[in-house]
C-alpha cells in the first residue's frame, strides 16, 4: 500500500495540514487510525478525537478525557486554550470542516450523483420523487431525509434529524456506495448548512424549492435563514446543476449567491427555464403542461395541489438536466402514488376525505388549505397544533390562515415538549378572526375523532402538523401517537355508528 493513502496518525494530521493549513503540536507518529469521532463518549484507542463547538455543548471540554480513553491524536480549533497533552494534536480554523476532511480520508468517495433538495417546504416529496425517477431509470438509488434514509427501495432507517450530523452522514453515504447505490436523493436543512453538516460534497444539482417562515428559534430571522439556503449554492461547483424556483421572492438572493450553471423552474413567471402549466387539480391528481429545454411534456402526477407541481417540476427539471431519458421520467411521474404523511389519503370507504400532512409552517398550511378547498364544494375541516419550545412567532400566523380557508377550526396539540398546551393554543388562537367557527381540543386524539365527527358526505378532513410521525412529545416523554391510526379507528368507530 502506497504510504499516502495508509491511516496513520501522520497521514490523517498531514492531509489537515494540506487542506486547512492546519499547525501540528508533537510527533507525527505512524500509529494506525481505525476511525473517527467528534463525539468523546466514542473516543478510544486508534482513533482521532475533533473537538466542535456544538449549539449546546463544547467538545474542546472533552479534549483531556479523550486523552484518557486512549485516543491517537486530536484537533482542536485555533482559538482554544489547550490542555497539556502527550499526543498530537492538530490546530485548524473550523474543526467541522477538519472532520469532514478526516472522514472522507477514512471512508472514501460518497456515491457519485448527489441530488441535494432545500427549501422550507417540498423538500421530502422531491427527494422521493427523485428516488423514484433514479430506479425506474434503472439505478440503485438512495435517499436521506425527514423520513430517515434508505437503501434502494427498503424501508427507511429513522434519523434524529433531517440532514444528519456529517459522521453519520459519510457512514451512511459510505454504505450507500459500499452496496453499489450511485444516485441519492438528499434534503439539505438550514441547521444542515448552518453547521456544516453537508460542507465538502459534492453535489451534482441543487434544488431550491421556497422560503417561508420556520426556525426562527433557531436562526432568529429570516436574513440568517436565508443566509443558511445560500451556502448550498455558494458551495456549488460550476459543472454543477443549481434548479431555483423563481416564483419565490427569496429566488433572487439564491441565484446571487449561485456559483453553479443555473436552471429556473416557475409556475407563474414564465420566463423560466422549465414552465408548468396546470391544466387540472382535483382529489385523483393533476394535469399539467410542461415547458422545458428539451421539449414540451404533457404530465399527469397522482399526487394533488398546486404546491406538488412544483414538486413534480423540480424532479423533472434536475432529472432532465441531468441526461436522464424524458420518457422514462414521464414514466416515473406517473407511476409515483405519495409519500408518507404528506397529503396521505385515509379511506375506508366513508363518504368524506381524511387526509394527513406534514404542514407545520404558516405557508404550508395555507397551500394545503388551498388544495383541500379545491377538492371539494362542501366543508374544509382542520386540525392543526404547533410545535413546543420552537419559532413561536409562526403560530399566530397559521391561526390566521386556518381561519382565513378553513370552515370549521379544531386547534390542538402538537409536539408540545416542555411546553403548556393551552399557552400554545392561545397563541395561536391570537390570529384567528373573531368570527371563524373555531373551537380548542389540546387531546390530540381527541381533535382528531371530533373533527371526523363533524365531517359530513362531501367534506374534506384536514390532519395538520405531525404527517408521518409516530409519536407525541409531552413534557420529557416521548409517547406512541400517529395521525393516519387515529384517524382509522375515529372512522371505523364512526362508520359503525351509523
Amino acid at each position: 500500500m502506497n504510504s499516502q493513502n495508509e491511516k496513520t496518525v501522520k497521514n490523517f494530521l498531514l492531509e489537515l495540514t494540506d487542506k486547512l493549513g492546519a499547525t501540528i503540536i508533537g510527533g507525527l507518529t505512524d500509529a494506525v487510525i481505525s476511525d473517527v469521532t467528534s463525539d468523546s463518549r466514542n473516543a478510544g484507542s486508534g482513533k482521532i478525537f475533533v473537538a466542535i463547538k456544538g449549539v449546546t455543548t463544547d467538545g474542546h471540554k472533552f479534549i483531556a478525557d479523550a486523552e484518557k480513553k486512549g485516543v491517537s491524536a486530536v484537533v482542536v480549533q485555533q482559538d482554544e486554550e489547550l490542555p497539556m497533552l502527550s499526543i498530537p494534536i492538530a490546530i485548524v480554523k473550523d474543526s467541522r470542516e477538519a472532520l469532514v476532511i478526516l472522514l472522507h480520508k477514512l471512508l472514501g468517495n460518497p456515491p457519485d450523483k448527489l441530488f441535494a433538495v432545500t427549501g422550507t417546504n417540498g423538500k421530502t416529496t422531491t427527494t422521493h420523487i427523485l428516488r423514484h425517477i433514479f430506479t425506474r431509470a434503472g439505478e440503485k438509488a438512495g435517499i436521506i431525509g425527514t423520513l430517515g434514509y434508505a437503501f434502494e427501495d427498503g424501508e427507511h432507517n429513522k434519523l434524529p434529524v433531517t440532514t444528519p450530523g456529517a459522521e453519520q452522514l459519510w457512514r451512511i453515504l459510505a454504505q450507500m456506495r459500499n452496496r453499489s447505490i450511485s444516485a441519492v436523493a438528499m434534503e439539505v436543512s438550514s441547521h444542515g448548512l448552518d453547521q456544516k453538516r453537508t460542507w465538502g460534497l459534492d453535489f451534482n444539482v441543487a434544488i431550491f424549492t421556497n422560503l417561508t417562515q420556520d426556525h426562527l428559534d433557531y436562526h432568529k430571522d429570516m436574513e440568517s435563514y436565508l443566509a443558511a439556503k445560500c451556502m448550498l449554492f455558494s458551495g456549488l461547483r460550476k459543472t454543477s446543476i443549481a434548479l431555483v424556483n423563481i416564483d419565490d421572492p427569496y429566488a433572487e438572493r439564491i441565484i446571487a449567491e449561485n456559483r453553479g450553471t443555473l436552471l429556473t423552474y416557475a409556475i407563474d413567471n414564465t420566463k423560466a427555464d422549465i414552465v408548468a402549466e396546470p391544466k387540472s387539480i382535483g382529489i385523483s391528481g393533476s394535469r399539467l403542461a410542461l415547458r422545458t429545454p428539451w421539449g414540451r411534456f404533457d404530465v399527469h402526477t397522482h399526487l394533488q395541489g398546486r404546491f406538488n407541481i412544483y414538486n413534480v417540476t423540480a424532479a423533472i427539471g434536475a432529472t432532465m438536466a441531468r441526461g436522464y431519458a424524458p420518457d422514462a421520467i414521464i414514466s416515473a411521474i406517473e407511476s409515483f402514488k405519495s409519500v408518507k404523511g404528506r397529503f396521505q389519503k385515509v379511506e375506508l370507504g366513508q363518504p368524506f376525505a381524511v387526509l394527513v400532512d406534514y404542514a407545520h409552517t404558516p405557508e404550508a398550511l395555507r397551500n394545503i388549505l388551498i388544495t383541500a378547498r379545491e377538492m371539494t364544494d362542501g366543508k374544509v375541516i382542520v386540525v392543526f397544533g404547533a410545535g413546543g419550545d420552537r419559532d413561536n412567532s409562526k403560530r399566530p400566523l397559521m391561526g390566521k390562515a386556518a381561519s382565513e380557508l378553513a370552515d370549521i377550526v379544531i386547534i390542538t396539540s402538537d409536539n408540545p415538549r416542555t411546553e403548556e398546551p393551552l399557552k400554545i393554543i392561545a397563541m395561536i388562537e391570537q390570529g384567528m378572526h373573531s368570527d371563524s367557527n373555531y373551537k380548542k381540543i389540546p387531546d390530540r386524539r381527541e381533535a382528531i375523532f371530533e373533527a371526523i365527527r363533524s365531517a359530513e358526505k362531501g367534506d374534506v378532513v384536514l390532519i395538520a402538523g405531525k404527517g408521518h410521525e409516530d409519536y407525541q412529545i409531552l413534557g420529557d416523554e416521548t409517547i406512541h401517537f400517529d395521525d393516519v391510526e387515529i384517524a382509522t379507528e375515529a372512522i371505523e368507530r364512526i362508520l359503525c355508528k351509523k
